[in-house]
């Protein structure tokens, strides 16, 4: 069975074309119906019942994607299960919003986090940059406190890439690191690990910070790249 018609149908209902297009000018070069992401996760809730949903529908556009990347969060209880669902899926997902939402909705990781972090790890090395974006959004969500935050941060340098998405989910999780671990964090910084976009950008999402105090906050500024 065919769900497209199904999943347009429901789609159509809660179009909304101010907020299309506000979505379209920070969601760069995707097919955008303009339908909220609350609303996306209540359809997915809707054809979570269809054990064969994912084979069955068109991901052409920025809500279909959405809504299958949320039925597998709410359907996928088996790690197995979910390793291939995300090779299946994650070469459709075209940008930083379905990426970071996809990450959030994946509950089985709540508990069985460490069951995926060596195919994550694999992501980082991607030649695709989504799929290296959510390997990073990954870490971020799950290992920021991570007692091997040095490991992480010395991944993260080995990622070459040109991408604006990547470089921005690189400086995000460094701004965070550095909340969580300062001292472990501005080492790297010090020794200007990672490329100037990444670098500044990090030191930028560091002041930006209400929980970095305003010393911190003049010490990286000084280590800025000029």
């Amino acid at each position: 069975m065919k769900y497209d018609n199904l999943l347009n149908d429901e789609i159509n209902k809660h179009v909304n074309k101010s907020y299309a297009k506000f979505h379209s000018s920070i969601v760069p070069n995707c097919k955008i119906r303009g339908v909220k992401i609350p609303i996306l996760r209540e359809i997915a809730k809707m054809f979570s019942k269809y054990e064969d949903f994912l084979e069955n529908i068109s991901l052409d556009n920025y809500e279909a994607i959405s809504v299958a990347c949320y039925y597998i969060g709410l359907t996928t209880k088996d790690i197995s299960l979910l390793k291939s669902r995300l090779d299946f899926i994650l070469p459709y997902v075209n940008n930083w919003a379905i990426c970071d939402t996809f990450v959030s909705s994946l509950k089985i990781l709540k508990k069985q986090k460490d069951k995926l972090y060596s195919t994550v790890l694999n992501y980082l090395d991607s030649n695709n940059d989504f799929i290296v974006r959510f390997g990073i959004v990954y870490l971020l969500s799950y290992y920021i406190d991570s007692n091997d935050i040095n490991a992480l941060l010395e991944k993260l340098t080995t990622i070459k890439t040109n991408c604006y998405y990547v470089d921005m989910a690189i400086a995000w999780f460094i701004s965070v690191a550095f909340v969580k671990s300062r001292d472990e964090t501005l080492v790297f910084l010090k020794d200007k690990r990672f490329n100037k976009n990444i670098h500044n950008k990090s030191i930028s999402k560091i002041c930006d910070s209400f929980r970095v105090p305003t010393e911190d906050k003049m010490l990286v500024k000084s280590l800025k790249y000029s």
